[in-house]
This record gives C-alpha cells, sequence and structure tokens, in this order.
C-alpha cells in the first residue's frame, strides 16, 4: 500500500480586503531592520549633521513625488493625495524644526534625532482609540524607516520578481504602489484593517489581499508556494496537490463568473413577475465613478464623503474643493441620482479632531459631530447643495439617534439655502435627505422616523454590531457578527413597515446588500434599492431575476421565525439550489 504524501501545508485565516485568488511563490518581504544609536556629536559637526538631516528630507521628498505620480496614474487624484500629504508632514514644523532643535540643542545624530521625533509621534498614534490612527501609525513608520534609510542611503524596497505573492507583517501604501509595478499577484499582512491605506489600495488595483492573518511571516519562507483566497479571506501555505487544484478551479470559476457579469450588467434589474428593484453602487473614490456604468448601477446609493478628507489626512476642506469633486461625481452620474453621506467621522474613521474616547462606536461620531461642529458641516453643505445644479443627489445622515437630530439638521440646511439664495447661487430647491438606519432605537421607531425625512438607507454593518453587541472589528468575536441574524432581519422588517407607512423609500447600503445569498431575504422583506461595490451587483442582479416576490416573501417569513443566523443561512441557500439559479454555484465562492 503506497503511504500517504507527506505535506506542511497550512491554513491561515485572516480579514479578506482585496477580492480574487492567487496562486504563486511568496516573496517575504521584511523591511531591514536597524538599531538607531543614540549617538552624539560634537559642535563642530552639528551643521554638517543638519545638512545629511536636509538631504535625507529633500530625496524623501522626492520618493514621495515619485509614489505619488504613479499612483495618479493608476488610481487618480486622491490616491495620489496619501503620498503628497507624507511629503507635506516631511517639512511640518512638528517634525522638521524638532529634529534640527534636537541635533542642534541635544548635539544628537541626524538619524536618532529622526527616529527619536517619529518614535514619540507614532506611538500616540498607536495608544489611540481608534483602529484609523492605529493604522496611521503605519504611514509614520514607513517615513521615519524611508528618512533614516536615506541618512543612510539604502535601499527602501528590494527587488521582488513578477508573479509573487507578497508576505509581510505589515506594509505602507506607499509599498504597495511600488511593488503593483512589478506585476504581484496578491498580499498577505500580519496586521492591518480593512480601512488601511494598503487594503482601500489593493483594492482600488484590483489585487487578492488578506490582512490580520496574525503570525502569517513566522510560518512562511522565501519561495513557498501559497494559494490565495481573497473573496474568503483564506491562504493555503505549501498546499497540497489537492488543495492547489481546489484553488485552481476556484480561480477558474471566478475568472467565469467575472466573464459572465458582462452578459448581466445590461439586462433589467426586476423579479421574474417584474417587480423593480435598484441596484446602486457603493463608492469611496472619485476614480470607481467608471464602474457605475461598467457593472449597471443605477446610481449611487451611498457616496462616502469622509473617504476624500481621510485620503488627504485633513481634517477640513475647503468649500471650492468639495464643491468640484461633488460636481464632478454629480456630473459623471446624471441622470442617474448620487446620495452623499455626510462626513461620517468617528467610530473607526477617525482625523485628529482633538478628542480621545474609550468608547468610539458608542460615542462622539456621525451626526453628532457634524452638528457639535457647523464649521465643518456648513461647508460641506454648501457645497453639495451647490452641486446639485448639475445633477440629481441626496443628502444621507450619518448615524442619527433622536428625532431632534434631525429637525437641528433641516434648520442648518434652511439656512445654507438662504444664504445661497440671497448670493444668487443656483441650486436644487428640493433636495431629498434621508437617514442611516444603524441603531435599533431608530429601527423600532422607523415610523415616527419616517415622517421627518424623505427616504432610509439601512447599514447593517452597524446596525448589525449594535444589536448582537459584537465589535466587527475584534477578531475575538468575530464568529458571533452575523448579519442574517433574525433579531437584524427583524428590525430591517419594522424600518420598512415604518417607511411604508409614511410613503418612503428604503435603501440597504451595508455589506448584506452585496451578497447574493442575502437577496431573496431583503427583497421579502420589502426593500426598495441594494447599494453596494459595484463589482457585485452583476452577481446581485442574477439571483434578484430569478425571484417571484410571492415566494421571496415565504422565505422571508421563515427566516424571521428561525433560531439563528445559521438557519436563515441553510434555508436561503436550499432555496436559491431549489430554483436552480445561476448563482447557486457561486455559494461556495463567496
Amino acid at each position: 500500500m503506497k503511504p500517504a504524501e507527506e505535506t506542511t501545508e497550512r491554513i491561515v485565516e485572516g480579514i479578506a480586503v482585496g477580492p480574487g485568488i492567487a496562486i504563486g511563490p511568496a516573496y517575504l518581504y521584511a523591511r531591514a531592520g536597524f538599531e538607531v544609536e543614540d549617538r552624539r556629536i560634537a559642535s563642530e559637526d552639528m551643521e554638517e549633521e543638519v545638512a545629511r538631516f536636509e538631504q535625507a528630507v529633500a530625496r524623501s521628498e522626492r520618493d514621495f513625488r515619485k509614489i505619488a505620480t504613479v499612483a495618479r496614474e493608476k488610481l487618480g487624484e486622491s490616491s495620489a493625495g496619501i503620498f503628497e500629504a507624507q511629503a507635506l508632514m516631511l517639512r511640518d514644523v512638528a517634525f522638521y524644526e524638532a529634529v534640527i532643535q534636537h541635533i542642534r540643542r541635544d548635539r544628537m545624530g541626524a538619524d536618532y534625532a529622526a527616529h527619536a521625533v517619529l518614535r514619540r509621534h507614532r506611538r500616540l498614534l498607536e495608544a489611540g482609540e481608534s483602529a484609523y490612527f492605529r493604522e496611521r501609525a503605519n504611514d509614520m513608520l514607513d517615513l521615519e524607516h524611508r528618512v533614516v534609510r536615506h541618512l543612510r542611503r539604502g535601499k527602501i524596497l528590494a527587488a521582488v520578481e513578477d508573479g509573487s505573492i507578497v508576505v509581510a507583517e505589515n506594509l505602507s501604501a506607499a509599498d504597495i504602489i511600488l511593488f503593483s509595478q512589478r506585476a504581484i499577484l496578491g498580499t498577505v499582512l500580519d496586521h492591518g484593517g480593512a480601512t488601511s491605506h494598503v487594503s482601500l489600495m489593493a483594492r482600488a488595483l484590483g489585487l487578492p489581499a488578506i490582512v490580520g492573518t496574525h503570525g502569517v511571516t513566522e510560518q512562511v519562507a522565501p519561495g513557498d508556494m501559497l494559494a490565495l483566497d481573497g473573496l474568503a479571506g483564506r491562504v493555503a501555505i505549501r498546499p497540497s496537490e489537492d488543495t492547489l487544484a481546489q484553488y485552481r478551479e476556484r480561480q477558474r470559476r471566478y475568472r467565469r463568473w467575472r466573464e459572465a457579469q458582462k452578459k448581466v450588467v445590461s439586462l433589467p434589474s426586476q423579479t421574474q413577475d417584474g417587480r423593480s428593484v435598484r441596484l446602486a453602487a457603493n463608492l469611496e473614490f472619485m476614480e470607481e465613478l467608471e464602474m457605475v456604468e461598467e457593472y449597471g448601477a443605477e446610481g449611487v446609493g451611498l457616496f462616502r464623503t469622509e473617504v476624500l478628507f481621510l485620503m488627504r489626512q485633513r481634517v477640513s476642506l475647503s468649500e471650492e474643493e468639495q464643491f468640484k469633486a461633488y460636481r464632478r461625481i454629480v456630473e459623471a452620474v446624471s441622470p442617474r441620482p448620487v446620495t452623499f453621506r455626510l462626513l461620517d467621522f468617528g467610530g473607526d474613521k477617525m482625523l485628529p479632531l482633538g478628542h480621545r474616547e474609550h468608547n468610539p462606536f458608542l460615542g462622539w461620531r456621525g451626526v453628532r459631530v457634524l452638528l457639535d461642529k457647523p464649521d465643518m458641516l456648513a461647508p460641506q453643505l454648501r457645497a453639495i447643495v451647490r452641486a446639485s445644479r448639475f445633477g440629481p443627489l441626496r443628502i444621507l445622515l450619518p448615524m442619527v439617534t433622536e428625532l431632534r437630530e434631525v429637525h437641528a439638521f433641516r434648520g442648518l440646511l434652511a439656512s445654507v439655502c438662504d444664504d445661497l439664495s440671497a448670493e444668487g447661487a443656483a441650486y436644487d430647491s428640493d433636495i431629498p435627505v434621508g437617514i442611516m438606519v444603524e441603531v435599533p432605537s431608530v429601527a423600532i421607531r422607523a415610523a415616527r422616523f419616517a415622517r421627518e425625512v424623505d427616504f432610509f438607507s439601512i447599514g447593517t454593518n452597524d446596525l448589525t454590531q449594535y444589536t448582537l453587541a459584537v465589535d466587527r472589528g475584534n477578531d475575538l468575536v468575530a464568529d458571533k457578527y452575523q448579519e442574517l441574524d433574525p433579531a437584524v432581519l427583524h428590525l430591517v422588517r419594522d424600518t420598512v413597515e415604518g417607511a411604508r407607512a409614511a410613503g418612503i423609500e428604503v435603501s440597504v447600503c451595508g455589506e448584506l446588500a452585496a451578497r447574493p445569498t442575502a437577496t431573496p431575504v431583503l427583497l421579502g422583506l420589502g426593500v426598495d434599492e441594494l447599494s453596494a461595490s459595484p463589482v457585485y451587483l452583476p452577481e446581485v442582479k442574477r439571483v434578484l431575476r430569478a425571484i417571484r416576490m410571492a415566494e421571496a416573501q415565504t422565505l422571508a417569513d421563515r427566516a424571521l421565525q428561525a433560531a439563528d443566523a445559521a438557519e436563515v443561512a441553510s434555508l436561503v441557500e436550499a432555496w436559491l439550489r431549489d430554483r436552480d439559479c445561476d448563482a447557486a454555484s457561486m455559494l461556495e465562492t463567496f
């Protein structure tokens, strides 16, 4: 009898942030570690040390300008802003002057002075409650490495062969841009989250990517074969022949699925019995606008305006900067509507607003920040209202919990419109205003809130975590974060019924809207619009076109009575297979 084949295969789980399947050898990237010595210099050498520091800063600026140029070519203007912001940090008084002061006052070597100043800033960010701040600390580390290496005249990146999968503890946004020039297949990181710049870049570049694997670099050797699943958030290290064959088949299926999407894009978005359901796009970047047409979206159901700020690492953009961006978006999408969600800072999307919280998800975020900071809200409102003359748009309020927040906002909006009228500015005088339904208190009182607004948009990501008391960013309880839990579905139903009573429409814009296995239940609950990342819309449409509304309503009723999310998932999968939906064959892929 032939002995079983020995294998050292390991399967590692992480967070899927870039869809796709990649198979190839590992390139283990470790930024060359360096110990920075606390070196003191003689007084006569101080100016020479200052000159060395200035040269290192100048070289680092050239690096960032080059990377920004590549980012602009590949991803567009807003992505280039990340690296231009890092270049500006090099001359910021808090860094540049502080380092020179250390050199002259403390007779400190330039490399240690730069290390000391940036380490201090980085530790402040790492100690923050916000995941966004902690991820920005990685950008600060990239700045430190770059300056110190130029002081030592070292190279920033080692050579990487085309066709590799980059494995690293972490990468900076600059790293991922440079690696993308070398035709890498994907990337797997120990650290990081869905909001990190690396994750945003990977998605925009179309790279399969997984982050948050917690130690994959300790299990991979250079050249190891990897099978990376950026859909399921899984990587097989040194896969057996059987596992490799499975991943190759998944890769082929994914490619066939992408090709099949093209045939669905132009088809009507309606059920078999003629019920029309709008499929809209969730967008973050200006460069995604062309995807609205490419994937057949019927408008933009959610444009996350805070990303324009986060990409520039600034807490304020001028009214004119915002107006130009919003006008470009509206004109590109018109005559289809664009829904602009107002700045949604707080939780895991933080800028330095001068406030730290122990529990930011239950604290100062969303509309609470906007109403407390009218100097930040007013320029955005003026810019959006001015842009309304160029095409249909809607305004969406984030993280609403009380009716008085809606009333206060409407008062501010009326004031802005009055000011613009006095200035002779043209605008749409009937801009729809909606609210995000993200907390149970709003869903429970949906009928009352519906009388005050023009539409609802259900954010299932936050609604799920608030309903189930599960931090969706905490991998210790990740298995308890279940968007198809019957409790969440009951709140969706309550929201729809409240909206119906007032004659307004309901959209779902959370990640649940992107899941084809949730489509029949959401339609059965009466949702009018599904808004998701454009790449997922064709598959959602494929399922939608296989549905009859009476059957979907029956399925939704059964889901509401289910014991848990697992039972709901089982019901839906069986339902799809019984109807021989094209999507059923893709269930395992997604």
